[in-house]
């Protein structure tokens, strides 16, 4: 599978003890990162958004809806996500595992 950056995960888990969510921070060393711009015209008006689709070659990754990923090895110890204002970045609203053929790896999409 071709790659074409590093990324960082920041997976939410709740804590019971404190009532808040935590973000448990997972590096990728490869993984392959395009972004999608898409627009779409409504009674409002001109709607765009950007669409990223993540191909992580590692399985073993676990990932969910609405976790974070950001592009790059990323060292921000994330309370909020406004701590990772400025850097490229995407909340995760898809994962799906291909587990089989010959490139087994995790797909993300993310807005």
């Amino acid at each position: 599978m071709l790659t074409n950056t590093d990324i960082t995960i920041y997976n939410r888990q709740y804590d019971p003890e404190t009532g808040l969510d935590r973000w448990i921070r997972v590096y990728v060393p490869d993984a392959w990162w395009y972004k999608n711009e898409k627009a779409s015209v409504t009674t409002e008006g001109l709607k765009s958004a950007d669409v990223y689709t993540i191909r992580i070659p590692d399985i073993s990754i676990v990932l969910k809806k609405d976790d974070y990923v950001v592009k790059g090895d990323c060292c921000v110890e994330m309370e909020t996500v406004k701590d990772l204002e400025g850097l490229e970045k995407t909340k995760v609203t898809s994962v799906n595992y291909n587990m089989f053929g010959d490139n087994p790896h995790i797909k993300v999409v993310g807005a």
